[in-house]
C-alpha cells in the first residue's frame, strides 16, 4: 500500500531556497532536472518509505520513524505514519542539520 506523501510549507519553503540556488548557480536545464529527481524521490518515498536510512541526528535526539534520502547534495528528512508519510525539510549537505533543525523549532 502505497502512503500519502504530505509537505508542510515550511519543508515548502526549503525547497524553493534550494531550487533558487540551483537555477542561479547552475541553470535552468539543471534546475528541471533537479525537478525531475525530486518528484521521483517523492513518489518512491510513498511507495517505499522504509527505504530511507535513519539520520543520525534523529538516533541522538530518540525520534521515531524518521527517515532520511538524498537528491544530490540534498537530504528530504521525513516521517512514516501509518498511512502518511510528512516530508519535513530539505536539508542541503552542506548545512549543519541540527542547525537548522534547531533554527525550525525556534520558529515554528
Amino acid at each position: 500500500m502505497a502512503h500519502s506523501v504530505f509537505i508542510p510549507d515550511c519543508a515548502k519553503d526549503d525547497y524553493r531556497e534550494i531550487r533558487k540556488y540551483v537555477n542561479r548557480k547552475f541553470g535552468k536545464a539543471v534546475r528541471d532536472s533537479s525537478d525531475q529527481q525530486y518528484k521521483e524521490i517523492l513518489k518512491d518515498i510513498g511507495e517505499f518509505p522504509y527505504a530511507g536510512f535513519v539520520p543520525e541526528e534523529a538516533v541522538k535526539l530518540g525520534l521515531q520513524g524518521i527517515r532520511e534520502r538524498l537528491v544530490g547534495q540534498t537530504r528530504v528528512i521525513y516521517e512514516i505514519g501509518v498511512r502518511d508519510v510528512y516530508v519535513h525539510m530539505f536539508v542541503s549537505t552542506r548545512r549543519d542539520f541540527m542547525t537548522m533543525l534547531t533554527d525550525r523549532l525556534l520558529k515554528d
